[in-house]
């Protein structure tokens, strides 16, 4: 494969996967005895305005989003530095499934996390197609310039 096909194939796909992630749920969460499910799209919106609420951790979370397409916009200008950027996302969006708990309402009242769900799992694979995608991309580059 060539590296205008890894990079079309790799965008492609990440940004597929990413909008299916957004017609499902991403966390089931339980917040004062209430079990509240919370769509992946709800999140992708109140994300970006989560550190207005107090949720400093949760918006550092969610730059995994931003820096993605960043990671997006230097692969297509073939610029290294996209390894590190989508690498970066990667580390966010994994973190996330180690807490226990998310910011619940803008009192700094937290919600336990009952579970993952598909929202969340295929968020995360996008970002890790695009990140093996861009490793790759960079190897094929790499080879060609080293053999030229």
């Amino acid at each position: 494969m060539e590296s205008r096909e890894i990079k079309f194939t790799t965008i492609g796909l990440s940004l597929l996967v990413f909008a299916i992630s957004l017609t499902q749920n991403a966390l089931v969460v339980n917040y004062n005895n209430e079990i509240k499910t919370a769509s992946s799209l709800e999140y992708l919106f109140i994300g970006s305005i989560a550190f207005m609420g107090g949720g400093l951790l949760e918006e550092i979370v969610w730059l995994a989003n931003p820096l993605c397409l960043l990671a997006i916009i230097l692969l297509i200008k073939n610029n290294e530095k996209a390894v590190l950027w989508s690498l970066i996302a990667s580390g966010l969006a994994i973190s996330f499934s180690f807490w226990n708990e998310i910011l619940g309402a803008e009192s700094g009242t937290m919600a336990k996390i009952v579970s993952l769900e598909l929202g969340y799992y295929l968020w995360l694979a996008s970002i890790l197609i695009l990140t093996i995608g861009i490793l790759i991309n960079y190897k094929v580059s790499l080879k060609t310039t080293l053999q030229a």
